[in-house]
């Protein structure tokens, strides 16, 4: 299933917001590969290019918002950044995991159900609220 912008609120910084509306068209494009690799295109370094491209991108993604939390002296900072670590640990063990095994099943089951879950509660939750709390802190 590939997400679309109507998955997630809108978080109250639009720099925030068009990070997140970025991942989404890379992640459907990554799902769209899994379709075609599990339909017998092979397309396996194709994909593997455009995983190491969302992981750099989620790696600075994540270090910008973090960025931005540390010179608004974002009191769940911490936890913020926590949350963070986690799943940057859990989609580099997807990668490696589907760059030495090469098999479909387990980087298609993190892509279709792992990520877009992860995604849809951390903006929902986490994201939206420090959004706020940075957008209130820039009106400053």
């Amino acid at each position: 299933m590939k997400l679309s912008a109507s998955d997630f609120p809108e978080v109250p910084l639009l720099e925030m917001h068009d990070v997140h509306l970025q991942e989404v068209e890379m992640i459907n494009a990554i799902y769209d590969l899994i379709l075609e690799i599990e339909s017998g295109n092979r397309k396996k370094a194709v994909l593997s290019e455009k995983l190491d491209e969302l992981l750099i991108h989620t790696q600075e993604h994540f270090a910008n918002e973090e960025r931005l939390m540390l010179e608004a002296h974002f009191p769940p900072y911490a936890m913020h950044k926590n949350a963070h670590n986690l799943f940057l640990q859990e989609l580099q063990d997807a990668v490696s995991s589907w760059k030495e095994e090469q098999a479909i099943g387990p980087i298609d089951q993190f892509m279709r159900f792992k990520l877009p879950r992860w995604m849809k509660d951390h903006i929902s939750t986490m994201d939206y609220v420090t959004a706020g709390y940075l957008a209130n802190q820039l009106q400053k």
